[in-house]
């Protein structure tokens, strides 16, 4: 079961704002602000990170970017965007995780983690996934959530599938980075299939 919470921190434009948070058992999941920078920077700075994702995704420029982007979603109203920082209760950050409306009118939104390599094989990944995933049922009335990640990443597609997602289909070479095309995967959950699962079925999302 997840808690969200609401605290501040600074818009863009100096401003309070609320800023989401959720606990579970192990971790707090949270809005990102401005100080992050660092440690966002140095966790998507490792090769196994870069190995997926283009060269420039790793760069400082990059991480200011998604930075100001993460906190623009914070600040908008209805927000419909949320891609949270995953932090041990120390607020030491190994991660982000989220789920992001795309289609408002049929209720569809996409779900993304990733985790430092230092904390794999922990279980964080699917705790954290699954709190996001819950949210995005109960609190922002999704019918589906997605997850499309390059076909070779194996950890990714292994994690979407705990977390009870089926594969769909796969793009074939539709990416292209690292001088070669990339063939990616598509894998989804409905809420119907959601509240099925057996630690899931005491919940009861409210719709829009």
């Amino acid at each position: 079961m997840l808690h969200p919470r609401r605290g501040l921190i600074r818009a863009l434009d100096g401003r309070k704002v609320r800023m989401l948070v959720i606990r579970t058992q192990r971790l707090i999941l949270r809005d990102f602000q401005y100080d992050d920078f660092q440690a966002y920077g140095k966790l998507r700075s490792t090769l196994h990170f870069q190995r997926f994702y283009p060269e420039e995704d790793a760069s400082l420029e990059k991480v200011e970017q998604l930075l100001g982007m993460f906190i623009t979603w914070a600040n908008e109203q209805p927000r419909q965007r949320f891609q949270l920082a995953v932090t041990l209760p120390s607020d030491k950050i190994i991660g982000s995780c989220g789920v992001r409306v795309t289609s408002e009118s049929e209720h569809q939104g996409s779900f993304g983690c990733e985790l430092g390599q230092a904390y794999w094989g922990m279980g964080y990944a699917y705790e954290a996934g699954r709190a996001m995933i819950e949210y995005g049922f109960r609190e922002m009335g999704l019918h589906r959530i997605y997850a499309e990640t390059i076909a070779e990443n194996e950890m990714a597609r292994r994690l979407a599938q705990k977390l009870g997602m089926r594969e769909e289909g796969i793009l074939r070479e539709n990416r292209w980075f690292k001088d070669r095309w990339w063939s990616t995967v598509v894998l989804s959950l409905l809420e119907s299939e959601w509240m099925l699962m057996p630690s899931n079925n005491s919940l009861n999302p409210t719709p829009r």
